[in-house]
């Protein structure tokens, strides 16, 4: 099964790969996922580490970031190298000014419940994790972390991941007796399920919405952006790729 713009996640690479050879690196396209691209990157036979390539098919334009095998300095040498350092700038500035506006967003928002949590999802090389960061009035209580082994999760990829998120956060609600708990997500749809705004039209999102509205326990929903450098939204993602990874 292709991956969503698999096909100009490709040709993206082909373009870039001469200006990797000219300037002496050795480029390897090390994984594709929806809108996602990794090359890994290699000068003299050594491995530098990975140069990730986010795709916007709305905008069809992409943004480079590195992966966490790649330093910080051959990040920026490497973006430099392609002739691309105009666009990083351009991306770093947007990135500063929207993680700026979300941490004031956030500063902003008055959790109504003693628990609430953050939840989110990750489909990495063929397998689905799910990750959660529970706390009580400020402290962590519980992190949950898992690995998703069912054809409907494969074929759902990430998306499996962020609901059974949920569905574990709600599972330990229970055994701990919380009646309410206010949940911070960011993938709109996990919410726009559960509240019937969106039309559950699989079985996985139509069994998610009976378990939802069956659980007994009160949730308040509040949407964040993803990779703005929310500590504990980032705590999350990492805990469903490590999920992923067992």
């Amino acid at each position: 099964m292709a991956y969503i713009c698999e096909k100009e996640l490709i040709s993206i690479y082909n373009s870039l790969e001469p200006s990797f050879l000219v300037s002496g690196l050795e480029p390897e396209i090390a994984l594709i996922r929806d809108y996602l691209l990794k090359i890994k990157i290699s000068e003299n036979d050594k491995v530098l580490g990975k140069l990730i390539i986010d795709y916007s098919p709305k905008k069809q334009s992409y943004n480079y970031r590195r992966d966490s095998d790649l330093p910080e300095d051959q990040f920026v040498r490497i973006i430099a190298l392609l002739g691309e350092t105009d666009r990083l700038k351009a991306k770093t500035s947007s990135e500063n000014k929207n993680q700026k506006k979300q941490k004031t967003d956030l500063q902003k928002i008055e959790v109504s419940t003693s628990y609430y949590a953050y939840v989110d999802g990750s489909f990495i090389e063929g397998n689905t994790g799910y990750g959660a960061v529970i706390l009580k009035e400020g402290s962590i209580v519980a992190e949950l972390s898992g690995k998703l082994d069912t054809p409907e999760a494969f074929n759902a990829r990430q998306v499996g991941g962020e609901i059974q998120a949920v569905i574990e956060v709600l599972e330990w609600c229970k055994k701990e007796n919380v009646k309410e708990i206010s949940i911070f997500y960011d993938f709109q749809n996990i919410e726009k399920w559960a509240t019937g705004k969106f039309r559950t039209n699989t079985p996985m999102t139509q069994a998610y919405k009976e378990y939802i509205d069956s659980c007994g326990i009160a949730i308040t929903w509040y949407k964040v952006e993803s990779h703005t450098g929310i500590e504990l939204n980032d705590r999350a993602d990492l805990l469903a790729k490590n999920g992923a990874r067992q």
